[in-house]
Protein backbone atom coordinates (compact mmCIF):
# COMPACT_ATOMS: atom_id res chain seq x y z
CA UNK A 1 0.00 0.00 0.00
CA UNK A 2 2.77 2.50 1.13
CA UNK A 3 3.58 2.26 -3.47
CA UNK A 4 0.10 4.63 -3.40
CA UNK A 5 1.04 6.81 -0.28
CA UNK A 6 0.06 10.31 -1.26
CA UNK A 7 2.80 12.63 -0.92
CA UNK A 8 3.68 16.13 -2.07
CA UNK A 9 6.30 15.42 -4.69
CA UNK A 10 3.96 12.84 -6.33
CA UNK A 11 0.99 15.34 -6.24
CA UNK A 12 3.41 17.73 -8.00
CA UNK A 13 4.83 15.40 -10.38
CA UNK A 14 0.86 14.53 -11.04
CA UNK A 15 0.19 18.32 -12.10
CA UNK A 16 3.58 19.08 -13.77
CA UNK A 17 1.99 15.94 -16.25
CA UNK A 18 -1.25 18.13 -16.59
CA UNK A 19 0.06 21.11 -17.37
CA UNK A 20 2.85 19.96 -19.91
CA UNK A 21 0.38 17.56 -21.45
CA UNK A 22 -1.80 20.53 -22.45
CA UNK A 23 -0.94 22.00 -26.40
CA UNK A 24 -2.29 25.15 -24.71
CA UNK A 25 0.05 25.66 -22.00
CA UNK A 26 3.43 25.64 -25.01
CA UNK A 27 0.90 27.66 -26.92
CA UNK A 28 0.78 30.54 -24.03
CA UNK A 29 4.35 30.13 -23.37
CA UNK A 30 5.89 30.06 -26.62
CA UNK A 31 3.68 33.69 -27.59
CA UNK A 32 4.68 34.89 -24.35
CA UNK A 33 8.39 34.18 -25.28
CA UNK A 34 7.57 35.70 -28.69
CA UNK A 35 5.79 38.83 -27.47
CA UNK A 36 9.32 39.72 -25.22
CA UNK A 37 11.72 39.29 -27.80
CA UNK A 38 9.87 41.30 -30.25
CA UNK A 39 8.74 44.18 -28.24
CA UNK A 40 12.69 44.45 -26.97
CA UNK A 41 13.77 44.15 -30.38
CA UNK A 42 10.99 46.87 -31.83
CA UNK A 43 11.46 49.11 -29.49
CA UNK A 44 14.96 49.26 -29.29
CA UNK A 45 15.57 49.26 -33.15
CA UNK A 46 13.22 52.53 -33.10
CA UNK A 47 14.78 54.07 -30.43
CA UNK A 48 18.40 53.85 -31.53
CA UNK A 49 17.86 54.66 -34.99
CA UNK A 50 18.39 57.80 -33.59
CA UNK A 51 22.33 58.47 -32.84
CA UNK A 52 21.71 60.54 -30.03
CA UNK A 53 19.71 58.49 -28.08
CA UNK A 54 20.87 57.75 -24.63
CA UNK A 55 22.59 54.74 -23.75
CA UNK A 56 22.47 53.99 -19.91
CA UNK A 57 21.30 51.00 -17.86
CA UNK A 58 18.48 51.80 -16.88
CA UNK A 59 16.99 53.29 -20.05
CA UNK A 60 18.10 50.07 -21.61
CA UNK A 61 16.56 47.36 -18.71
CA UNK A 62 13.30 49.57 -19.79
CA UNK A 63 12.92 49.76 -22.88
CA UNK A 64 14.33 45.95 -23.44
CA UNK A 65 11.55 44.61 -20.44
CA UNK A 66 8.80 46.79 -21.60
CA UNK A 67 7.07 43.45 -23.09
CA UNK A 68 7.38 42.16 -19.57
CA UNK A 69 4.00 44.01 -18.31
CA UNK A 70 1.92 42.68 -21.40
CA UNK A 71 3.52 39.45 -20.50
CA UNK A 72 2.61 39.47 -16.86
CA UNK A 73 -0.88 40.22 -17.86
CA UNK A 74 -0.90 37.15 -20.27
CA UNK A 75 0.15 34.97 -17.54
CA UNK A 76 -1.51 36.06 -14.74
CA UNK A 77 -4.39 34.59 -16.78
CA UNK A 78 -3.10 31.04 -17.62
CA UNK A 79 -2.67 31.47 -13.69
CA UNK A 80 -6.36 31.65 -13.29
CA UNK A 81 -7.00 29.04 -15.95
CA UNK A 82 -5.42 26.32 -14.17
CA UNK A 83 -7.59 26.15 -11.43
CA UNK A 84 -10.98 27.75 -13.10
CA UNK A 85 -10.46 25.73 -16.16
CA UNK A 86 -10.62 22.49 -13.94
CA UNK A 87 -13.84 23.32 -12.12
CA UNK A 88 -15.65 24.70 -15.31
CA UNK A 89 -14.90 20.70 -17.02
CA UNK A 90 -15.50 18.78 -13.73
CA UNK A 91 -12.10 17.13 -13.72
CA UNK A 92 -11.59 19.32 -10.60
CA UNK A 93 -13.63 16.08 -8.94
CA UNK A 94 -11.12 13.50 -10.25
CA UNK A 95 -8.45 15.67 -8.42
CA UNK A 96 -9.90 16.03 -5.48
CA UNK A 97 -10.79 12.40 -5.74
CA UNK A 98 -7.06 11.42 -6.06
CA UNK A 99 -5.92 13.90 -3.19
CA UNK A 100 -8.82 13.56 -0.97
CA UNK A 101 -6.65 15.87 1.83
CA UNK A 102 -7.03 18.70 -1.04
CA UNK A 103 -4.29 21.43 0.66
CA UNK A 104 -1.18 20.12 -1.67
CA UNK A 105 -3.22 20.57 -4.78
CA UNK A 106 -2.71 24.28 -5.00
CA UNK A 107 0.91 24.32 -3.82
CA UNK A 108 1.88 21.56 -6.49
CA UNK A 109 0.20 23.53 -9.10
CA UNK A 110 2.16 26.66 -8.07
CA UNK A 111 5.71 24.56 -7.89
CA UNK A 112 4.41 22.73 -11.97
CA UNK A 113 3.36 26.42 -12.88
CA UNK A 114 7.20 27.45 -11.96
CA UNK A 115 8.93 24.84 -13.22
CA UNK A 116 7.38 25.01 -16.59
CA UNK A 117 7.14 29.00 -17.29
CA UNK A 118 10.56 30.31 -15.42
CA UNK A 119 12.59 28.37 -17.43
CA UNK A 120 11.10 29.52 -20.55
CA UNK A 121 10.74 33.50 -19.46
CA UNK A 122 14.52 33.38 -18.62
CA UNK A 123 15.36 31.82 -21.92
CA UNK A 124 12.61 35.16 -23.83
CA UNK A 125 13.85 37.70 -21.29
CA UNK A 126 18.17 36.22 -22.26
CA UNK A 127 17.31 36.33 -25.60
CA UNK A 128 15.14 39.77 -25.43
CA UNK A 129 18.55 41.28 -23.35
CA UNK A 130 21.08 39.87 -26.37
CA UNK A 131 18.67 41.41 -29.15
CA UNK A 132 18.59 44.69 -26.98
CA UNK A 133 22.56 45.27 -26.69
CA UNK A 134 22.97 44.29 -30.26
CA UNK A 135 21.06 47.19 -31.55
CA UNK A 136 22.89 49.55 -29.52
CA UNK A 137 24.97 51.99 -31.24
CA UNK A 138 28.64 50.91 -32.19
CA UNK A 139 30.65 50.83 -29.36
CA UNK A 140 28.02 51.17 -26.46
CA UNK A 141 27.51 49.59 -23.94
CA UNK A 142 25.02 49.48 -21.07
CA UNK A 143 26.09 46.67 -18.69
CA UNK A 144 22.70 45.60 -17.46
CA UNK A 145 22.98 43.65 -14.07
CA UNK A 146 22.50 39.51 -13.92
CA UNK A 147 20.00 40.85 -10.91
CA UNK A 148 17.52 42.53 -13.47
CA UNK A 149 17.33 39.35 -15.87
CA UNK A 150 16.54 37.46 -13.21
CA UNK A 151 14.20 39.59 -12.23
CA UNK A 152 12.15 40.18 -15.31
CA UNK A 153 12.22 36.55 -15.75
CA UNK A 154 10.52 35.85 -12.31
CA UNK A 155 8.31 38.71 -12.11
CA UNK A 156 5.36 37.53 -14.50
CA UNK A 157 5.49 34.05 -13.21
CA UNK A 158 5.37 35.51 -9.77
CA UNK A 159 2.24 36.88 -10.83
CA UNK A 160 0.91 34.24 -12.43
CA UNK A 161 0.85 32.52 -9.28
CA UNK A 162 -1.01 35.34 -7.84
CA UNK A 163 -3.60 34.65 -10.30
CA UNK A 164 -3.25 30.61 -9.61
CA UNK A 165 -4.40 31.92 -6.24
CA UNK A 166 -7.27 34.35 -7.15
CA UNK A 167 -8.29 31.41 -9.79
CA UNK A 168 -9.03 29.08 -6.24
CA UNK A 169 -10.84 31.35 -4.27
CA UNK A 170 -13.20 32.57 -7.10
CA UNK A 171 -13.69 29.36 -9.03
CA UNK A 172 -15.02 31.37 -12.21
CA UNK A 173 -13.15 31.91 -14.73
CA UNK A 174 -14.71 35.08 -15.81
CA UNK A 175 -14.96 36.67 -12.14
CA UNK A 176 -11.04 35.39 -11.75
CA UNK A 177 -10.04 37.15 -14.64
CA UNK A 178 -11.77 40.45 -13.86
CA UNK A 179 -10.22 40.20 -9.85
CA UNK A 180 -6.78 39.56 -11.36
CA UNK A 181 -7.04 42.85 -13.91
CA UNK A 182 -9.08 44.85 -11.54
CA UNK A 183 -6.11 44.29 -8.78
CA UNK A 184 -3.05 44.66 -11.44
CA UNK A 185 -4.48 47.85 -13.74
CA UNK A 186 -6.92 48.78 -12.02
CA UNK A 187 -6.21 49.03 -8.64
CA UNK A 188 -2.56 51.23 -9.05
CA UNK A 189 -4.54 53.73 -11.02
CA UNK A 190 -7.32 54.15 -8.23
CA UNK A 191 -5.00 54.44 -5.57
CA UNK A 192 -3.24 57.50 -5.78
CA UNK A 193 -6.44 59.76 -6.32
CA UNK A 194 -8.04 57.54 -3.81
CA UNK A 195 -5.36 58.08 -0.90
CA UNK A 196 -4.00 61.15 1.00
CA UNK A 197 -1.09 62.41 -0.62
CA UNK A 198 0.99 61.92 2.38
CA UNK A 199 0.53 57.59 2.29
CA UNK A 200 -0.14 57.26 -1.36
CA UNK A 201 3.47 56.63 -2.27
CA UNK A 202 4.21 54.54 0.46
CA UNK A 203 1.33 52.08 0.12
CA UNK A 204 1.35 52.42 -4.05
CA UNK A 205 5.16 51.10 -4.60
CA UNK A 206 3.59 47.44 -2.21
CA UNK A 207 0.70 46.93 -4.92
CA UNK A 208 1.68 43.68 -6.74
CA UNK A 209 2.19 45.49 -10.18
CA UNK A 210 4.42 48.18 -8.91
CA UNK A 211 6.51 45.55 -7.00
CA UNK A 212 7.17 43.20 -9.79
CA UNK A 213 7.96 45.72 -12.08
CA UNK A 214 10.66 47.08 -9.07
CA UNK A 215 12.38 43.69 -9.74
CA UNK A 216 13.96 44.47 -12.60
CA UNK A 217 13.98 48.24 -12.63
CA UNK A 218 17.67 50.09 -13.22
CA UNK A 219 18.00 53.27 -11.81
CA UNK A 220 14.40 53.94 -13.25
CA UNK A 221 12.53 57.17 -12.35
CA UNK A 222 9.06 56.27 -11.11
CA UNK A 223 6.20 58.92 -9.83
CA UNK A 224 6.10 57.02 -6.46
CA UNK A 225 9.42 55.48 -5.98
CA UNK A 226 10.06 52.03 -6.80
CA UNK A 227 11.33 49.70 -3.75
CA UNK A 228 14.27 47.92 -4.16
CA UNK A 229 14.86 44.91 -5.75
CA UNK A 230 15.26 42.97 -3.09
CA UNK A 231 12.26 44.50 -0.86
CA UNK A 232 10.20 44.07 -4.18
CA UNK A 233 10.35 40.57 -4.85
CA UNK A 234 9.44 39.68 -0.90
CA UNK A 235 6.65 41.75 -1.40
CA UNK A 236 5.46 39.98 -4.75
CA UNK A 237 6.37 36.87 -2.81
CA UNK A 238 4.49 37.61 0.13
CA UNK A 239 1.50 38.36 -2.32
CA UNK A 240 1.82 35.16 -3.98
CA UNK A 241 2.10 33.17 -0.75
CA UNK A 242 -0.81 35.13 0.62
CA UNK A 243 -3.25 34.18 -2.39
CA UNK A 244 -2.30 30.58 -2.84
CA UNK A 245 -2.65 30.16 1.15
CA UNK A 246 -6.10 31.67 0.92
CA UNK A 247 -7.12 29.45 -2.12
CA UNK A 248 -5.66 26.51 -0.68
CA UNK A 249 -8.07 27.14 2.74
CA UNK A 250 -10.65 27.72 0.77
CA UNK A 251 -10.61 24.55 -1.72
CA UNK A 252 -10.11 22.96 1.69
CA UNK A 253 -13.61 24.15 2.81
CA UNK A 254 -15.89 23.93 -0.44
CA UNK A 255 -16.85 21.49 -2.42
CA UNK A 256 -15.94 21.53 -5.92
Amino acid sequence: MSAYRISFARVTRAEWGKLTALRSTWVVLSAAALITVGLAVAINWNVYRDPGAEVSAGTLTTQTFLGVDVISLILGVFGVLMITGEFGSGLIRATFAAVPGRLPVLPAKAVALVLVAFPVMLVACTAALVAGEALLPAGQQAGIPARALLGAAAAPVALALIGLGIGALVRHTAAAITVYVLTMLVLPAILRPALPESIADDVLRFVPVAAAQAMYAVNSANPFGMLAPGPATLTVAAWAVLTLGAGSVMLRRRDP
